[in-house]
């Protein structure tokens, strides 16, 4: 099983809290367990989708440091990762991996 590390939040420039901050942006087909770590002030919670893989989410985290693992299997294509909490993905909580 392969570890990536991924990080929520982690300030960006404009002060805002709501950002999703990855280790890398393109993977190697194959199982991942993600590494969620909540460095922000507001509860969070990661979900990803894509190929093979529907929706698989985290439970919420709390802040203060918490973290979490997820484990999916990559298939070749593009992945959605947001954060389901309330309003959060619309505020700019998402991003896109490649797998390939």
């Amino acid at each position: 099983l392969m570890h990536r590390g991924l990080e929520l939040e982690g300030l960006r420039k404009d002060g805002s809290e709501f950002s999703i901050e990855l280790s890398q942006q393109t993977f190697a087909p194959g199982p991942y367990e993600f590494v969620v770590e909540e460095q922000g002030q507001l509860p969070h919670a990661l979900s990803i989708e894509g190929p093979g893989v529907d929706s698989a989410s985290t439970s919420v985290i709390d802040p203060g440091g918490d973290s979490q693992t997820l484990n999916v299997t990559l298939q070749p294509g593009t992945y959605e990762v947001w954060c389901p909490v309330g309003n959060h993905r619309a505020q700019g909580m998402e991003t896109t991996i490649t797998v390939e």
